[in-house]
C-alpha cells in the first residue's frame, strides 16, 4: 500500500502544548482568553482557529505559528511505537508518505524543518510532501490508500474522496465511521487484521480485471454467461465521457478489485445505475454501502440529475432490500430506453435538491 501520515500530533503528541502557548502568548497580547481548558482542531490547517479564538492580527499569528509553535514541533519527540510500527509498514513492502499542512505562508522553510526532525527521530518515509492544507487533494493526487491523521477534519475530507482515513488520539467513539487508536501499535494491529478498502474511479490500468469482475459477478449472481459486454470494454466513451462515472472497490492491499459502481448519465436528463456488484467474499462489511454513497453525492453535487432508473436480477432480493433502504421505490415498468433482461424488476429514484 501507499500510505500517508502527517507528522504533527500524528506522529507526535503536542496538541496540549500548543494549546497552553497560544493562551500565554494571547495574555501577552493583552487578548481575552474566556477558556483556558479548550482544545484546538486547526480544522482548516490555515491557523485561522487560533485568530477566530484569540483575535490575533496576521502578523501575531505569523509569529505564533513561526517561531512559537516550530519551537515547539522540532523539540516535539515521537509518539509511543511510531519509530518502530513505521518500519515495519515499510518492511512489510508499503510506501511511507509523510504529508503535512506545514507551509511557506508561516515557516520559513517547512520542507527542511520537517525533513531535519523526520532524521532526526529515525522516522522512516519515501516522500515528503509539504504545504498540504488540502489533504483530500493531495492523497488524490500521489495515489494514497491509507491516510492517518490526527484531525477528525482531514479524515473525514480524506474519506470522502473515497481513502481509507484512520485518526490516532483524538476521539474514543467512532465519528461518522472513522476509526480513532490510541497508540501506533493498535494502528498497525488493525492495518494487518483487517480487509482496507478504498473506492476510487475507474483508471485504464483496470481494463481486463473489470471486465473479469464484471463477468464473473454477472455469471455468479445471476447466472449470465461470459461475454464481452461494450459499456464495460469502453468505459471511458460510455460512462465518462458522457457525464457518467464508473468506480470500483479495490483491497488495497491485494490491489484486487472486489466492487463496482457504475452512473450512466442521459444529458442530465436522468440517470441509470449500473454494474453495481461486490465480491461476495466482501459482502457484509459496508462496501456496497461505501459504493452507493459515493455514486449518489457525485449525481447530486456533479450532475442536474433528478431521477435515477435500475433494473435488478428478480432473483436478487437482499439487493431489493438494499435498493428500497435507499429511497428506491419498484415500479412495474419503466418509461426510457435502456437495456434490461426479461427476469430484471425495476426501481427509480428521485433525488432531492
Amino acid at each position: 500500500m501507499r500510505i500517508g501520515i502527517d507528522i504533527d500530533n500524528t506522529l507526535t503528541d503536542i496538541n496540549d502544548k500548543l494549546t497552553n502557548a497560544a493562551v500565554e502568548y494571547a495574555k501577552t497580547l493583552n487578548k481575552y482568553v474566556e477558556n483556558t481548558s479548550l482544545k484546538i482542531n486547526d480544522i482548516h490547517n490555515n491557523g485561522n482557529v487560533y485568530q477566530k479564538l484569540f483575535g490575533f492580527t496576521y502578523n501575531e499569528l505569523k509569529y505564533f505559528l513561526g517561531t512559537i509553535q516550530e519551537k515547539i514541533t522540532n523539540s516535539a519527540i515521537p509518539r509511543d511505537y511510531c519509530v518502530e510500527i513505521i518500519k515495519k509498514l515499510h518492511n512489510d513492502g508499503n510506501e511511507i508518505y509523510i504529508i503535512t499542512a506545514r507551509d511557506s505562508e508561516f515557516h520559513e522553510n517547512p520542507y527542511l524543518q520537517s525533513e531535519i526532525w523526520l532524521k532526526e527521530n529515525d522516522i522512516y518515509y519515501d516522500k515528503l510532501i509539504v504545504n498540504a492544507r488540502d489533504k483530500a487533494r493531495i492523497c488524490l493526487e500521489n495515489d494514497i490508500d491509507l491516510f492517518i491523521d490526527d484531525s477528525i477534519s482531514n479524515c473525514l475530507n480524506v474519506s470522502s474522496v473515497g481513502i481509507l482515513a484512520l485518526t490516532i488520539g483524538n476521539s474514543k467513539e467512532i465519528y461518522n465511521k472513522i476509526l480513532n487508536f490510541d497508540n501506533w501499535q493498535q494502528i498497525y494491529d488493525y492495518i494487518n487484521k483487517n480487509v482496507l478498502v478504498k473506492i476510487t474511479t475507474y483508471d485504464i490500468k483496470y481494463k481486463d480485471k473489470v471486465c473479469n469482475f464484471v463477468n464473473e459477478s454477472m455469471h455468479k449472481f445471476i447466472g449470465r454467461e461470459h461475454k464481452e459486454r461494450p459499456d464495460v470494454s469502453n468505459i471511458d466513451e460510455y460512462y465518462i465521457k458522457n457525464n457518467g462515472n464508473f468506480w470500483l472497490a479495490v483491497d488495497i492491499k491485494k490491489k484486487e478489485i472486489i466492487g463496482t459502481i457504475a452512473l450512466e448519465n442521459t444529458n442530465n436528463k436522468y440517470g441509470i445505475l449500473k454494474r453495481f456488484y461486490v465480491d461476495e467474499k466482501y459482502q457484509n462489511k459496508g462496501i456496497g454501502t461505501r459504493l452507493y454513497d459515493t455514486f449518489n453525492e457525485y449525481v447530486k453535487s456533479m450532475t442536474k440529475i433528478d431521477k435515477i432508473y435500475l433494473a435488478c436480477g428478480r432473483i436478487l432480493r437482499k439487493a431489493h432490500i438494499f435498493y428500497k433502504s435507499k429511497g428506491f421505490v419498484q415500479v412495474g415498468h419503466i418509461d426510457i430506453d435502456m437495456h434490461y433482461a426479461t427476469d430484471d424488476d425495476f426501481f427509480i429514484k428521485y433525488i432531492d435538491r
